[in-house]
C-alpha cells in the first residue's frame, strides 16, 4: 500500500479544530501529515497546538511542521529585543498566543515551544510536490537558496516556474483564499489551502481547517469549533493595549 500524506493548512491558534482534522484523516489512513505553518496567533490556543504536534513528534508520528511567518515573527520579537519587533508580532494575533500561555512577554515561553519554533524546516519536497508556507521565488535562479528564505514565509505572487519547480506542484498557505477558489487551485501548480480557520463560523467561503491528500488530489474541510461567530466578532472588536 503506497504511503498516504496529508498537508494542512494555517492552523492559527485553532487546537480543537486541528484535533478533529487529524482525527478525521487518520481514519482516512494517513501515515504522513505536513503541516505548513502559521500554527501560533489570532486563534484561542497556540500552546495546545504546539503541544499537540510535539506529543505527535515523541510518540513517533510521522507530522512534519514548517515554519510560517507567524512563528518567525514571534522569533524575531522574543531575540531582536525591539519594541517595534515586539508590537509588530502582537497587533498580528501575537496577544492571543501570550493569552493562551497566561504570559506578558514571549520571552517567557516554555522553552520548549520555542526551541521547536526555532528548529522548524522552511519546506519539505517529495517526488511531487515542494510544501513550503507562502510560495517560491521563482525570479532567482534557485529559489531554494538562502536568498529565497524571505519569500518562504511571505510570498504572495501566483508566479511558477515547472523547471525551478522540477515539474512539482507547490501547496502552499499563508494567503487565505475562500473555498470555491481553493478547490479550482487543485487543478494549477499551486494549490492553496489557507481558508482562514481562525475566522470561525460565519464567514461565507472561510473559516475552515483544509487538508490535501497529496495521492489523490482530495481535499478534507474541518469546520472551526474553536471560535464561534460571536467570539470572532468581539475579536475583531477588540481594542490592542497601547503601545507604550
Amino acid at each position: 500500500m503506497p504511503n498516504r500524506s496529508f498537508a494542512i493548512g494555517d492552523i492559527h491558534g485553532c487546537c480543537l479544530t486541528f484535533r478533529k482534522l487529524l482525527a478525521s484523516i487518520a481514519q482516512q489512513g494517513a501515515e504522513t501529515v505536513y503541516l505548513l505553518g502559521d500554527f501560533i496567533d489570532r486563534g484561542p490556543d497556540t500552546r495546545g497546538v504546539i503541544t499537540t504536534i510535539i506529543r505527535m513528534q515523541r510518540e513517533g508520528l510521522d507530522i512534519k511542521p514548517i515554519k510560517g511567518n507567524h512563528e518567525d515573527m514571534l522569533l524575531s520579537a522574543i531575540d531582536s529585543g525591539r519594541d517595534e519587533d515586539l508590537w509588530n508580532w502582537l497587533r498580528n494575533g501575537g496577544d492571543r498566543t501570550l493569552k493562551s500561555y497566561n504570559l506578558d512577554h514571549p520571552r517567557d515561553i516554555p522553552h520548549e515551544h520555542v526551541d521547536f519554533l526555532r528548529n522548524l524546516p522552511l519546506y519539505y519536497v517529495t517526488d511531487t510536490h515542494i510544501l513550503v508556507h507562502a510560495g517560491l521565488d521563482f525570479r532567482l535562479d534557485d529559489p531554494f537558496s538562502p536568498a529565497g528564505h524571505l519569500a518562504m514565509l511571505w510570498e504572495r505572487s501566483r508566479l511558477y516556474d515547472r523547471i525551478k519547480a522540477g515539474g512539482r506542484k507547490l501547496v502552499v498557505g499563508h494567503t487565505i483564499r475562500d473555498l470555491e477558489k481553493i478547490v479550482e487551485s487543485l487543478g494549477t501548480d499551486i494549490i492553496q489551502l489557507d481558508n482562514g480557520c481562525y475566522l470561525g463560523a460565519g464567514y461565507r467561503g472561510r473559516g475552515k481547517l483544509v487538508a490535501l491528500e497529496l495521492e489523490s488530489n482530495r481535499l478534507s474541510f474541518q469546520e472551526n469549533v474553536d471560535m464561534p461567530f460571536l467570539l470572532r466578532r468581539w475579536y475583531d472588536l477588540r481594542t490592542l493595549p497601547r503601545r507604550t
